[in-house]
């Protein structure tokens, strides 16, 4: 990968994460063997009730959501690593991303990013990005 393209992934993974702290903060407060269980058993429609509840408490509905994938990682040797595909569409953005939680750090890393609109350099597309995240999000009232 070249390395402006390297740098405009950074910059948009780090206003993604910018934006999604206090979903993260959120996701934290359930217990890692529930989201497991949630996961190894296949219950995807109860974890995206979960994981969109959240959602809903810091983006406008519909606009932040679970995506198709969950899977966990247990080892005896580690911690458990939770791993889920989420999805932001807003203002003609389409993200895909992982979601990473571990014991003591979370991560993102994207998997697909589309504008409706193509944009001419990394800036605009982390400019846009960054709008369009501001816009989805929910005005907490007092």
């Amino acid at each position: 990968m070249r390395r402006d393209a390297l740098i405009a992934v950074v910059g948009l993974e780090e206003v993604l994460a910018g934006h999604i702290s206090g979903l993260l903060c959120e996701l934290r407060n359930y217990e890692a063997a529930d989201l497991i269980a949630l996961i190894r058993l296949d219950r995807l429609a109860s974890l995206r009730s979960l994981v969109e509840g959240d959602c809903d408490e810091h983006f406008k509905p519909n606009t932040m959501e679970l995506g198709e994938h969950a899977e966990v990682v247990v080892r005896w040797d580690a911690p458990p690593k939770i791993q889920m595909g989420m999805v932001f569409r807003n203002r003609g953005v389409e993200l895909h991303y992982r979601l990473t939680l571990e014991a003591h750090e979370a991560a993102i890393e994207i998997d697909l990013l589309r504008f409706v609109e193509p944009l001419a350099d990394a800036a605009c597309r982390v400019g846009y990005l960054d709008a369009a995240l501001v816009d989805a999000r929910c005005l907490r009232r007092p």
